[in-house]
């Protein structure tokens, strides 16, 4: 069985983010059972990623019989797909329509022009939860058929490396991209009332430019990182005293925050705001609290009672039930399933 699973960026050229993250845990995954899992992407040459993993240029969907089917990644993806003739499976992070996500206004006529093409072409639609599935559904019917694979973690994680943080500081970690202005707004006001007890640090990207035309600064006492390497990544999590998850809006459809999955999976506690949909697994384990939506008072009390009744005797259970329940290995399981039916 022979995959494509195409990028719409250079992957070797890209930082380290979780689409890059999700990226060779996916392909790797496929090629350990024994399929041909190669990325294709906008690359001038050949070339390889991660664990040996095949980059190859996009010519090779214009031969015939490159591959059995191929797997795009974001909506985008499907704009690089159009001359394909076999199978394709499109995954999407989340569904748009006429009026949301607002912070999608930019964008919103290429990314349904997207989804219509996903409608008319696709074998199968991946979807990270039901709430984008229910969307789907409203908007195009039921064609395609949706398979649900959130994103996951690793099984084993890098040795615990030493503090990358000061001797004796307290640490609430925002991991990930900041993708909406009020998620800068929310961090800030966090770092400032919470100064004097813990300190604020963001290990990803300011991207809200990408979401209304400007960047909106982060406060200086938000210690920025900027995107790390996905190994050093995990002494962050381990040092830290707990994971922070803001909200990209009011939509749970637009709030499924893969890094409550990273943090649980490294031993952290979570703070989340709540209509974040990953909130179930902070609400399955037990491992943190959320606070109320557009609350920073409430964010500061849940961070103060965590920073002082941390809840260590859960963190072993939450560990093991999201390395049983979401690890990429499972995740792995659903796509070698849905390709070997596909194909046949």
């Amino acid at each position: 069985m022979r995959i494509g699973i195409v990028f719409h960026k250079d992957p070797r050229a890209a930082p380290t983010g979780i689409d890059l993250v999700r990226l060779r845990a996916i392909a790797g995954g496929l090629r350990r059972r024994g399929i041909e899992a190669e990325i294709v992407a906008p690359v001038p040459k050949e070339g390889v990623i991660g664990d040996a993993i095949p980059v190859r240029p996009l010519e090779v969907l214009r031969q015939r019989g490159a591959y059995d089917l191929v797997k795009t990644c974001y909506h985008y993806s499907v704009e690089l797909v159009r001359e394909y003739e076999g199978p394709v499976v499109c995954r999407i992070v989340r569904v748009v329509d006429h009026e949301s996500p607002k912070r999608d206004e930019p964008n919103r006529r290429r990314l349904m022009v997207c989804q219509d093409f996903i409608r008319q072409r696709a074998a199968a639609l991946i979807l990270n939860n039901r709430e984008n599935q229910e969307r789907w559904r409203n908007l195009y019917g039921d064609q395609p058929p949706v398979v649900l694979v959130p994103t996951g973690c690793p099984s084993e994680i890098p040795r615990l490396g030493p503090n990358p943080f000061a001797v004796g500081e307290d640490v609430i970690l925002f991991l990930g991209s900041l993708g909406a202005p009020r998620m800068v707004r929310h961090l800030n006001e966090a770092a400032r009332r919470l100064e004097g007890r813990c300190r604020v640090h963001l290990v990803g990207l300011n991207k809200t430019r990408m979401y209304g035309g400007r960047e909106h600064p982060l406060d200086p006492l938000v210690v920025d990182h900027g995107e790390l390497p996905e190994d050093e990544v995990w002494d962050y999590i381990r040092h830290a005293r707990m994971g922070l998850a803001i909200a990209a809006g009011s939509d749970p459809f637009d709030n499924d925050i893969s890094k409550i999955v990273s943090y649980i999976r490294g031993g952290l506690p979570v703070l989340a705001e709540e209509r974040i949909v990953t909130n179930s697994l902070v609400h399955d384990t037990g491992y943190g609290r959320t606070f109320a939506f557009d609350d920073p008072a409430d964010l500061v009390a849940g961070a103060l009672e965590l920073l002082d009744n941390p809840p260590h005797h859960k963190r072993d259970h939450a560990v093991e039930h999201v390395i049983r329940e979401h690890s990429w290995d499972r995740r792995v399981d659903v796509y070698v399933e849905l390709f070997s039916r596909l194909i046949g």
